[in-house]
This record gives C-alpha cells, sequence and structure tokens, in this order.
C-alpha cells in the first residue's frame, strides 16, 4: 500500500495539535458534566487521549469518512472499556454520547471558520502555528468552561447519568441507543456538508431513517409519559390504601385490647390503687385520642388518613410523632391531594426508619405545613445521624438506600421529582441540635397566574 504524500507530517500534527488536545478537554468535559470527579482519573484520561487519538489518526488518511467515523466509534468503545473497566455498559455508551457531542461541537467550529481560509484540509495540514491559532481558542474555551464547572461542582448531567444507569426498563435505554444513533446520522449529514460528497441515494436512506425515528420516539415518549401519570397514581393510591389499612389494624388492635384494659382498670380499683389507676387511665384516655385528633383537625380526608395512619405507625413503633398542619396550608390549591400524600408520605416514613434505630426515648419526628409568602411549605424533622453534603446528595439518588428488607430508594427521589414538577425545591439540613430537617416549598403558581393576567 503506497502512502499519501507527507504521511508521516500530517498524522503527526493531526495527532498533537488536534486529536490529543480534543479528545483530552472532550473527555474531562464530559466527566465534570455527568459529576464522575475527574481528578480521580486524571491519568487515565490522558493515556485514553493519547491511544485514542494515535489509533484513529493513523488510518485517518488512508480510509474514507464513513469508515473512519464507525472506526472511530468502535476504538472509543474498546479503549474505555479497557482504560475504565470498572464502567458499566451504560456507563461507557454515555461517555462515547458526551464525547460524541463535544467533537461534534469542535468540528462545527472549525468546519465554519475554515471557510475563510480554503476549507478545514488547508487548516489542518497548515503550518502548526497557524493551525494551532485556529484549533486551540475553541479547545482553549472548552477547558475553561470545564475547569469552572469542576470549581463549583456544577454537574449538569449528573442526573441524567444516574438515570440511565438505574433504569432497568428496556424501552427507556432503547430510545437512548436510537438518540445516539440519531446523532452518528446526523454526523454523517454534516460530513456530507463539509468534508466528503457521499452518494445521493445512501443521503435519502439516512434522512428516511432519521425521519422515522424522529416519528417512533415522539410516539414512545409521550405513551411513555401517559404511563408514567397512570404509575404515579397507582403508587399514591396503593400508598393511601396501605396507610389506612395500617390504621383500621391499629384501631381494630385497640378495640381488641380494650377488655384487658377494663380488666386492670377493675383489679386497680378492687385494690384501691386509686393513683395508679388514674395514671393508667390517663394513658388510655391519650391513645384513644391521638386516633382520632387528625380526623377532627384536619377537613382534608386524605390528609386526615395519612396523618392517622403515621400516627398510628409511631405508636406501634414508640416514635413521639407531632405534626402542626396551619389551617390556610390546606386552602393551598396548586398541589394536587395525591401528590401532597406521596410528598409527606415518603418524608415521615423515612424519618421514621431513621428514628426506629434510636432508643426509644429519643425517637421523634415533627411534621409542620403551613404558608409563607404564598408559598407552601412542608418540614420534617427526625434526630439521627448528620449527613454530610455528599451524603445528602446520595439520598436523592434514585435506587440509592441504606435499608434492607426490599427497600427501593426510589422514596426520596420521587419526592425530589413530584416537587419539582410544581417548580418547588426540596433542601436538607442537619445538624446536632435539631437532626435531619426536610423542607418543601412549593410556589402558589395558581396565584401568580391570576396576578400576571
Amino acid at each position: 500500500m503506497t502512502l499519501p504524500p507527507d504521511y508521516f507530517s500530517k498524522t503527526l500534527q493531526l495527532v498533537f495539535i488536534i486529536n490529543i488536545p480534543q479528545t483530552l478537554v472532550a473527555m474531562w468535559f464530559s466527566f465534570v458534566c455527568m459529576g464522575l470527579f475527574p481528578k480521580n482519573y486524571g491519568r487515565r484520561i490522558v493515556i485514553y487521549s493519547i491511544l485514542q487519538s494515535i489509533y484513529v489518526a493513523i488510518p485517518f488518511l488512508m480510509i474514507t469518512t464513513w469508515i473512519h467515523a464507525i472506526n472511530g466509534l468502535l476504538s472509543m468503545f474498546v479503549f474505555i472499556s479497557f482504560i475504565f473497566p470498572e464502567f458499566k455498559i451504560k456507563l461507557r455508551i454515555l461517555v462515547i454520547f458526551f464525547m460524541m457531542i463535544v467533537c461534534a461541537s469542535f468540528e462545527v467550529f472549525y468546519s465554519y471558520i475554515s471557510q475563510y481560509f480554503g476549507g478545514y484540509d488547508a487548516v489542518r495540514y497548515n503550518y502548526p502555528a497557524f493551525t494551532i491559532s485556529i484549533v486551540w481558542p475553541g479547545i482553549c474555551l472548552i477547558a475553561l468552561i470545564t475547569g469552572f464547572l469542576q470549581w463549583k461542582k456544577i454537574h449538569a448531567a449528573k442526573q441524567i447519568r444516574q438515570f440511565i444507569i438505574h433504569i432497568k426498563s428496556v424501552p427507556y435505554f432503547f430510545l437512548f441507543i436510537l438518540l445516539i444513533v440519531q446523532v452518528i446520522l446526523f454526523m454523517l449529514f454534516f460530513a456530507h456538508l463539509f468534508f466528503q460528497q457521499f452518494p445521493i441515494p445512501m443521503l435519502q436512506v439516512a434522512f428516511i431513517i432519521i425521519f422515522g425515528l424522529f416519528i417512533y420516539m415522539a410516539i414512545k415518549i409521550m405513551q411513555i409519559i401517559v404511563k408514567l401519570r397512570i404509575e404515579g397514581s397507582y403508587k399514591s393510591q396503593e400508598m393511601y390504601i396501605s396507610d389506612l389499612n395500617k390504621m383500621f389494624a391499629s384501631i381494630r388492635g385497640q378495640r381488641h385490647d380494650f377488655a384487658n384494659h377494663v380488666q386492670v382498670m377493675y383489679s386497680m380499683l378492687s385494690l384501691n390503687k386509686y393513683d395508679q389507676l388514674r395514671t393508667y387511665m390517663q394513658e388510655v384516655v391519650e391513645e384513644i385520642q391521638s386516633m382520632n385528633v387528625a380526623i377532627v383537625e384536619l377537613p382534608s380526608p386524605a390528609l386526615a388518613a395519612l396523618i392517622q395512619a403515621k400516627t398510628a405507625i409511631a405508636l406501634e413503633k414508640k416514635i413521639r410523632f407531632d405534626y402542626l398542619i396551619h389551617s390556610a396550608s390546606l386552602t393551598f390549591s396548586s398541589v394536587t391531594s395525591i401528590d401532597l400524600v406521596r410528598i409527606i408520605g415518603n418524608l415521615v416514613d423515612n424519618a421514621f426508619d431513621e428514628v426506629v434505630k434510636l432508643p426509644p426515648a429519643e425517637r421523634e419526628v415533627q411534621l409542620e405545613m403551613y404558608i409563607h409568602k404564598e408559598e407552601l411549605y412542608i418540614t420534617v424533622t427526625n434526630r439521627g445521624i448528620i449527613l454530610t453534603s455528599e451524603a445528602i446528595e446520595q439520598i436523592f439518588r434514585p435506587g440509592f438506600t441504606t435499608k434492607a428488607d426490599g427497600h427501593t430508594g426510589l422514596g426520596l427521589a420521587n419526592v425530589r421529582e413530584r416537587a419539582a414538577s410544581y417548580n418547588g425545591q426540596v433542601t436538607v439540613d442537619s445538624d446536632l441540635e435539631r437532626g435531619v430537617t426536610f423542607t418543601i416549598k412549593i410556589p402558589n403558581t395558581k396565584q401568580t397566574k391570576a396576578k400576571q393576567a
């Protein structure tokens, strides 16, 4: 095989002036966006950038553009699998996807600028100083942005990474793969416009595939949205029914124990133990009243049932459960009763799970709901361990849990998702004095729209 003219000089210039800096910055940017902490992978990122850049550059001048694209994608997967073996396949594909987007952005920028200097090849294989003056400004800009994001700990795609890694539904992951295919086909059109003319029939087939994938993905996304809404309603109803069943079980238990209470009180009365009788009767009365207070104080049936159920569970687990629900908050119409039950139920359940680890005397959970400046506030506080900033970030990750017994780790993730659907915020405070406090703040969107009108 005869090598192209100036093969070695052009290949060296391609490797050291374009490929290595571009690959290094693209992977660094991808890791920072996904919250993978590049400082832990710095040496391997450099090794990957060098090996991948050399491998791709060697045959670049001897193969067509579309073969180069396929070779580049396959080699990216192979090198990432070899250098980052701890990454799961989903994460490897996600890293490749982000790197493709960054590299494609570089190529668009280079191609646009190169039009004014005789074309991309004229810039790429010009004097090194000239090529650096055209190519490196874009690379340096992305590097500065990446450094700023890493310094401020801004991980824009971290939730996307967590979602892709933890999804177990095949349709979701299939849609992600289709998205990658669309990006690859788009890059084919881009290469046709700026680098190499492809046969028209090939472009027509690619266009038909892209259009078909777009229609299919649009339909599937709408189906998924509808399915998620239905599943959310079912889960809320299941939680609601489960809490009601627990409440009824507690009431049945009270009725069953009532005969025993009467026998004890009769025995105390017969033995003239009036002080002990008075104390015992007070405890029985308080227990019975605690099961009826929520339905008297709360006009919202769903919320009253939830509070009663949680009160029954608290009694069973020897937890002191105090709640203060201001009447004004019950008129807050921006949040549906179903979502209110989901948010409060998950927060209280999480608090109960934490305090049962403590001695009975320290098991305290407080719930408060009120309105301040036309915003709904829901706070749940529990005693327990102090959470670090890293731990606070982890507890909202879908699938993350420190509990056994079949916990899915989706409770707090659902709380954040439901609050975000109302443009709300979830904050966590942790200190020695109060323990851990979850605060939900939801704006009154209906009130805001009325004022704007």
